[in-house]
């Protein structure tokens, strides 16, 4: 995948999953985000999700492979506790 494409893959999965949802509603309440505080999460969760889709799409096989194993794990020994997801009208 190029570069363009995964930048803007990025930016629009940060918006959707992350920054457009229950984080945006308390920064937009004050109750605990401030503007500062907002760049910093947004720019950490951008460039997470840039590596992760970079590995996937373009990386290294031996590094998809790594993060194929980080992802199994994290699915079944983390969130187990956590409700069962539902679908999000996003668009």
């Amino acid at each position: 995948m190029d570069e363009r494409t995964l930048q803007a893959l990025s930016k629009a999965f940060t918006l959707l999953i992350f920054r457009n949802g229950a984080v945006e509603n308390l920064h937009a309440s004050d109750a605990a985000l401030d503007d500062v505080t907002m760049k910093i999460l947004n720019k950490d969760v951008n460039n997470r999700i840039y590596t992760v889709l970079s590995i996937w799409f373009n990386g290294a096989e031996e590094d998809v492979e790594k993060l194929e194993r980080v992802l199994n794990f994290l699915a079944k020994f983390h969130g187990q506790d956590w409700d069962k997801a539902e679908f999000v009208r996003i668009v």
